[in-house]
């Protein structure tokens, strides 16, 4: 255990290299030549739509479905490798434990699954309930009992009891309410303070961008493209400018837009007559870019950031 602990410190964690899951005799392609690492205290996210082979990446990365071809590795060693088990935590998509046990009865049984010294349960079961804000008696309520947000909450907490190295959560927001998403926020924020490496993935797209420090884009699939989450947010940054034209005046002329913006450090992506939008990575570059404008004789009377979703710039990517 101790040889497996010192390699978990080396930056590439997870290793994925080539990966490929088919089907029906190869004609159906689950994953396609996926190729990514994960380094070591890392939230990393996994998004693409319905079917782009998300959950089967991470069922191949727990062992639990066994890659057509390619490599999956795991600070160094086989995610089948048992000596790998009791370091990972698991939050599936659609969970199934066994409906006749109380909440205590479960956690304590995938405590002692992680190997915890028996002396930390009593104390574990009242912090992890905690972490998971499930108040609730333990040793009275079973799990047939809870509805769908209250067993996605202890999902999460038989997930962490355990102290894990690693976690794996499977669209860790389903059957969350609002409170719930802030409450996911929170719990891989703290995983992040404690250096718990995090691969999630999810539908939730602002949700991921919130936490996530890298994003893999998959489609049909392929990793279409992996990219840090501070890229994204200087791509997302769009500028929308409107301007006055009085009466009889002409509408400014596209070269003179783009001259401007090039001025500034910024590049014009379309404009509508009286209003146009332009790149602009930082706050630097837009306050630039109004000045120049406004220097180039354009009367502008309103500037505001556009928001654009991840889900968008994925497509606008791929196409």
């Amino acid at each position: 255990m101790v040889a497996l602990l010192q390699v978990l410190i080396l930056d590439a964690l997870i290793t994925v290299d080539n990966l490929c899951k088919s089907y029906r005799n190869g004609t159906v392609k689950a994953v396609d030549g996926a190729s990514f690492t994960v380094s070591q205290g890392e939230v990393f996210g996994l998004i693409g739509p319905n079917g782009a082979g998300k959950t089967t990446i991470l069922g191949c990365l727990l062992a639990l479905i066994e890659p057509t071809s390619g490599k999956v590795s795991i600070g160094g060693k086989s995610p089948y490798d048992l000596a790998v088990k009791p370091l990972i935590g698991f939050l599936p998509e659609r969970p199934c434990y066994n409906r006749w046990m109380t909440i205590e009865q479960f956690l304590k049984y995938q405590h002692r699954l992680a190997k915890r010294p028996e002396e930390e349960l009593p104390q574990a079961i009242k912090e992890v309930l905690a972490l998971v804000e499930l108040d609730v008696d333990p040793k009275k309520r079973r799990i047939r009992e809870l509805s769908r947000g209250m067993l996605q909450r202890i999902g999460l907490a038989q997930a962490l009891i355990g102290k894990p190295q690693l976690c794996f959560l499977d669209e860790p927001t389903s059957g969350m309410d609002p409170l719930g998403f802030v409450l996911i926020r929170k719990l891989l924020l703290k995983c992040k303070t404690e250096g718990i490496t995090v691969v999630l993935n999810s539908h939730h797209l602002q949700e991921v961008e919130k936490v996530c420090d890298r994003i893999a884009f998959i489609r049909r699939g392929k990793i279409e493209s992996v990219q840090s989450v501070e890229s994204l947010a200087q791509l997302s940054q769009v500028l929308v400018v409107e301007w006055q034209s009085s009466t009889g005046e002409k509408s400014v002329d596209v070269a003179t837009l783009e001259k401007i913006a090039r001025q500034a450090g910024s590049n014009l992506i379309d404009n509508n007559g009286d209003s146009a939008r332009f790149a602009a990575p930082d706050k630097d570059v837009a306050a630039n870019l109004i000045v120049a404008l406004t220097g180039g004789g354009v009367k502008i009377y309103q500037a505001t950031f556009e928001k654009r979703e991840l889900v968008e710039m994925f497509y606008e990517d791929s196409n």
